[in-house]
């Protein structure tokens, strides 16, 4: 008997370090789960692409500027032109001293297969000064022009009114374009005001360019609950609340350029692809915790734990992640959590009980409960995960080191000699 006690005491190291290496070996199935949840989420990005082809992609508004068409001449060879001059059209860009953007945006979701796409109809106003410049007074013509990333969800324009004038806007390849006059009593110095409205589609996201050389207003409101301001210039103001969200930007022609972009794009709170990702990676923190509770009971109870049964368990854990990602697909992220986590504890808490035949199997039953419930705590807290994360672990420590502090090495080897 002694012998045997013993050699299951020379045995002890051994197995721990068959414990580390079955932990390093579930690296393995968990980078699987993994790449399994980065393949669903990418598949999910090409079904969005396919309903964007078909209704209408994510929308960027550049802001309207004036084109002039000037006929100028050039002195040429005599030998190629007897006047010695040619005359061609040059044309020049004059750009808005201010652009006022106003979108009210009404969203849908779209169905197709098992996923969820964001969609939306907006009613776009943009109005503003056009400065005349000398050359647009002297110029054959001048057009208002603006352009939208798809113009197929541009629809029901209303007439473009400039200098209290109405014109027709047409579409020129990628653009929309309106030949303009200006005002009798116009001269070089002064301001045109203009005013157009539209309605514009598009999926996801809703963005719009601040003029190149003037100030930019844009305000942006819609009864979604889950905006994301995003673009290089964030709005000066917001408020975001169950009623849906309001938004204001102010850009002054000091502080833009001709790469800033400003908007929202409309995030899907259930996507489950983001948060299931977010505990996967906490997979291998939660085996480790497991494995080292098993011991700890294993070393109190003298009841042993095969390392097969170990690998096991450590499966068992990594296939709640598989679990989570198929039922997130189909019902909300947090029944998804709990019935994976269900699943998962009570499979091992009967593992648990046919291994060690005693009521310490509930115990780790429900340690294994509680790792589960901190884990989804953590989900919640996206800011304060880490420091939420670091503190928890300090205090599992903190746990550990009094339960094994009173563990006299030396008593254990006497007994057993």
């Amino acid at each position: 008997m002694e012998k045997k006690e013993k050699l299951n005491s020379e045995r002890t190291p051994m197995k721990y370090c068959l414990v580390v290496v079955i932990s390093l070996l579930l690296l393995i199935p968990l980078v699987m789960i993994k790449a399994v949840i980065e393949d669903r989420e990418q598949t999910k990005e090409a079904v969005t692409m396919e309903v964007a082809n078909s209704y209408a992609k994510p929308q960027t508004i550049s802001a309207p500027y004036l084109v002039s068409y000037v006929l100028e001449e050039k002195t040429i060879d005599k030998t190629i032109e007897p006047s010695g001059k040619q005359t061609y059209i040059e044309d020049y860009d004059s750009y808005c001293s201010q652009v006022d953007y106003k979108a009210d945006v009404v969203t849908d979701v779209l169905h197709r297969s098992i996923y969820d796409v964001i969609v939306y109809n907006s009613k776009v106003q943009i109005s503003g000064k056009v400065p005349i410049t000398e050359l647009a007074v002297i110029a054959r013509n001048n057009e208002f022009r603006f352009k939208v990333a798809d113009v197929k969800g541009f629809s029901n324009p209303s007439q473009l009114t400039f200098g209290g004038q109405s014109f027709e806007l047409n579409r020129r390849l990628d653009e929309y374009v309106a030949e303009v006059v200006f005002p009798e009593d116009s001269k070089s110095g002064d301001t045109v005001d203009f005013m157009i409205t539209f309605d514009l589609k598009g999926t996801e996201s809703l963005f719009f360019n601040p003029s190149r050389e003037g100030n930019t207003t844009l305000a942006i409101s819609s009864s979604y609950q889950h905006p994301s301001f995003q673009g290089e210039i964030l709005p000066n103001q917001r408020m975001v609340n169950e009623d849906g969200f309001n938004a204001t930007w102010n850009v002054s022609s000091f502080n833009s350029s001709i790469f800033d972009d400003m908007g929202v794009k409309f995030v899907d709170p259930a996507n489950p692809y983001q948060q299931s990702m977010r505990s996967a990676k906490y997979g291998m923190l939660i085996i480790i915790l497991v494995f080292v509770a098993s011991l700890f009971v294993e070393f109190l109870t003298r009841k042993g734990i095969n390392p097969i049964q170990y690998a096991v368990i450590g499966l068992s854990l990594v296939l709640f992640y598989s679990l989570l990602v198929a039922f997130s697909e189909f019902i909300t992220f947090g029944v998804a959590y709990v019935l994976a986590a269900l699943m998962t504890i009570g499979a091992l808490m009967l593992y648990f009980r046919a291994i060690l035949k005693n009521r310490s199997a509930y115990m780790l039953g429900g340690f294994v409960a509680l790792v589960y419930a901190l884990n989804y705590i953590l989900l919640q807290m996206e800011t304060y995960a880490l420091l939420a994360g670091s503190l928890l672990l300090f205090v599992l420590l903190s746990v550990v080191m009094y339960l094994t502090a009173n563990i006299n090495n030396n008593k254990v080897i006497t007994k057993t000699e």
